[in-house]
């Protein structure tokens, strides 16, 4: 037993305040998840959890949230997936990989001096997360999140390979693929990523798909990518919403521009008629800014960044059937006289397309 004397008398006292604290308990009847929520309920009260922490927390068992860690993790690290047969391990943890692989491959850098950029740009790792799990509820169609936990890894593995089909048809070698450049659909003209244009973009792909229109899409596509790049107008339809909340806007938007193309208005005048009937609302139209005025010698990134997407951009291949951009990495070489037909393999039979036209679309 240590002496008094040999002891800090600041220890001694915080010792003694200790002993006359008192410790709160609650009990609770039910199951552990009355339990998790009474738990939640207590702490909020001193140290309040944002909405996001909340639903990532309460999502972390449900298979959307273990699908959205393998995907973060590209189907490595700490295995939430680990109560599962090895055989639905095994498949989760590759299917991940592709995934986390087609968003996020290449390595974006700062300053862009490439236009061969990810789907998805940087993100912190909460953010990335957050931004994943939306992903998966927007692939798989969920209304909300829904907390029920996956027992043997099959609804985890399903929502796994829908989301591997989306992100396959955004951009990818597959032939399904759009190949939907992603300077064009998710970043501005200064480079950075748009997350409302990602979420409504994904949630237009969805509509097409159950509606069977992406021929409709095909047919006014090069139309379709001039006004989304010249005229970024989903920061308005995000104005007081979040980008997930908003999908749905931006994907009506985006209908609405595809309808009205395909009815035959100019490309000069269908944001005008949409702007007229205000059902988004009050738009502004404006075309984007070359770049950021400044009064320093020196170029910023963002400058730098924009003056060489601006010379770039213009540059890139385009679709001989569409005439939409073409990402350098995904694209296919097509038989202009489809080989059915009596095409031969010839330079003079060659034409640039994505992936989809020359599987599907043609035939």
């Amino acid at each position: 037993m240590l002496n008094s004397s040999q002891t800090d008398p600041k220890k001694i006292e915080r010792a003694r305040n200790l002993g006359a604290l008192g410790i709160a308990l609650q009990w609770v009847e039910g199951d552990a998840r009355k339990a998790e929520e009474s738990f939640f309920k207590i702490n909020q009260e001193a140290a309040p959890i944002s909405e996001i922490e909340m639903r990532l927390i309460k999502a972390r068992t449900t298979p959307q949230g273990v699908a959205a860690r393998a995907i973060a993790r590209s189907g490595s690290g700490h295995k939430y997936w680990s109560s599962f047969s090895e055989d639905i391990q095994q498949n989760i943890e590759s299917t991940a990989q592709e995934i986390n692989e087609l968003l996020f491959l290449p390595k974006l850098k700062n300053p862009i001096k490439t236009l061969d950029v990810p789907i998805v740009g940087k993100l912190s790792a909460s953010n990335q997360l957050e931004v994943i799990l939306d992903f998966v509820t927007i692939a798989n169609k969920l209304e909300s999140d829904r907390f029920e936990s996956d027992l043997d890894g099959g609804r985890t593995l399903a929502m796994l390979k829908n989301c591997k089909k989306i992100a396959e048809r955004i951009n990818s070698i597959h032939p399904s693929s759009l190949g939907l450049h992603p300077m064009v659909y998710f970043y501005t003209h200064l480079g950075r990523h748009k997350i409302g244009s990602f979420y409504g973009v994904l949630s237009f792909l969805v509509y097409l798909e159950d509606k069977k229109r992406f021929n409709d899409f095909i047919k006014v596509r090069k139309d379709f990518e001039w006004l989304i790049w010249n005229y970024d107008m989903v920061p308005q339809l995000l104005k007081g919403k979040g980008a997930l909340q908003a999908k749905d806007r931006v994907k009506d938007f985006f209908v609405e521009i595809l309808d009205k193309l395909l009815s035959g208005t100019e490309r000069t005048k269908v944001l005008k008629e949409i702007k007229d009937e205000k059902k988004f609302g009050a738009l502004r139209i404006s075309k984007k800014l070359e770049g950021n005025e400044t009064t320093g010698k020196k170029f910023s990134r963002e400058t730098k960044t924009a003056a060489y997407i601006r010379e770039a951009l213009p540059g890139c291949p385009k679709c001989k059937i569409c005439g939409g951009y073409i990402p350098s990495r995904f694209n296919s070489i097509d038989h202009i006289k489809r080989k059915a037909d009596g095409g031969l393999g010839t330079l003079k039979n060659a034409q640039l397309t994505h992936p989809y036209y020359n599987t599907t679309y043609k035939n």
